[in-house]
């Protein structure tokens, strides 16, 4: 744009210059278009500019790895004089910590609604996010811009296998009750034994707000139950500091997950979300998709382990770390504090020529992925 503005200041000059040194009609009327055609333009632009608005959408919620998919831009005016021209700035970006990618494009409007598609195409997982980062209309000689409404994002989910994996299940996992004295009572759903009190959050039923409590504290708040110990696995998931090494993690867990709600066999899973453990358990494929979403917008924060060790409650039958990159005296500090009967870690992007030695370890290697699982045993 500051091009065009050097140009028309060079072709202003130049009539200013005819118009002293050649007197006469021709000389004056050349300065007085030159004057009035950036004025008439912006007058144009300020009429067409009010009802104008940009949105954003994808063709779908969801794709696989290296499926082509498409995010939409579309511009809507309510009246039939055209914007000159909407240029629109795109910026794209995975949210597991990939590479940002910046778009621009430009729209020569001249109807009611003009659309275009940008193709993408992701080779990892994670949540591929379209941002609206600028979004202006532009008169015909490119001097002048406004700003324009915009919905400013939408996002497609690229998603790792969801082929179960073809690990060995242990019967024991399959009982009820197994490892049910490890796990401590922790907050949940079970109101026939109370934990506790918490701050009320949207969607608590009224019966469950402690009123007397909340009468001397001045603010809402409501009972906690309980969640019987009856998780015996549970995943603590390490994100890498690459996008490769996330990928290659959360594609080791979804092929487990998708093994054990085959089976009917329920498990809980613990990573760090904004510096804390968050933790979430599934029991079929419904709940592996929805929580497979929510991880792949996680952005690596801390490391997992480091929060992991030390708490009581996050003790269990068989606890399976699954991390992109694992140092040998990481173990020893988790098998020292008995924070589950079992252990398995399962190295996802393992160093080349670097095998662990430790039988609780077994390496994940991107191109013998289906053979490494079947050394897994829940």
């Amino acid at each position: 744009m500051w091009s065009r503005r050097l140009a028309y200041l060079a072709a202003l000059a130049a009539g200013g210059l005819f118009f002293l040194f050649f007197r006469g009609y021709l000389s004056f009327f050349t300065l007085l278009f030159l004057v009035a055609l950036p004025v008439l333009s912006f007058v144009w632009l300020l009429l067409s500019w009010l009802p104008l608005r940009v949105s954003l959408e994808a063709d779908q919620l969801a794709a696989e790895r290296r499926e082509s998919f498409v995010f939409r831009v579309r511009v809507t005016s309510r009246r039939a004089l055209p914007v000159p021209c909407v240029r629109v700035s795109l910026r794209l970006c995975n949210a597991l910590g990939g590479g940002v990618e910046r778009r621009e494009l430009y729209f020569p409007f001249s109807g009611r609604e003009s659309s275009a598609e940008l193709a993408c195409r992701s080779a990892c997982c994670g949540c591929v996010r379209a941002e609206i980062r600028r979004a202006r209309a532009l008169d015909f000689l490119r001097l002048f811009s406004l700003p324009v409404r915009a919905a400013h994002a939408a996002e497609v989910f690229v998603l790792p296998s969801r082929k179960p994996a073809p690990s060995v299940l242990s019967e024991n996992s399959l009982l009820q009750g197994f490892g049910e004295l490890t796990l401590p009572t922790r907050p949940g759903s079970d109101f026939s034994e109370l934990t506790g009190t918490r701050a009320y959050r949207e969607g608590d039923p009224l019966h469950r707000v402690h009123w007397k409590l909340t009468e001397k504290t001045g603010a809402l708040v409501v009972r906690q139950g309980s969640r019987p110990a009856s998780r015996s696995l549970r995943f603590l998931l390490e994100y890498g500091d690459k996008l490769e090494g996330s990928d290659a993690m959360l594609e080791v867990f979804s092929r487990l997950a998708f093994l054990l709600a085959g089976r009917g066999v329920p498990a809980e899973v613990c990573w760090v979300s904004g510096g804390e453990i968050a933790s979430e358990t599934f029991e079929d494929e419904d709940g592996v998709s929805l929580l497979l979403r929510r991880l792949l917008s996680v952005r690596p924060s801390g490391s997992a382990l480091e929060l992991f060790r030390g708490e009581e409650r996050w003790k269990c039958a068989h606890l399976l770390y699954v991390t992109p990159c694992f140092e040998p005296d990481q173990l020893s500090l988790l098998i020292g504090e008995e924070s589950a009967s079992r252990f398995t870690v399962l190295q996802c992007l393992p160093p080349a020529g670097e095998q662990p030695h430790s039988p609780v370890v077994i390496p994940m290697v991107p191109e013998q992925l289906e053979t490494c699982l079947s050394e897994v045993e829940l």
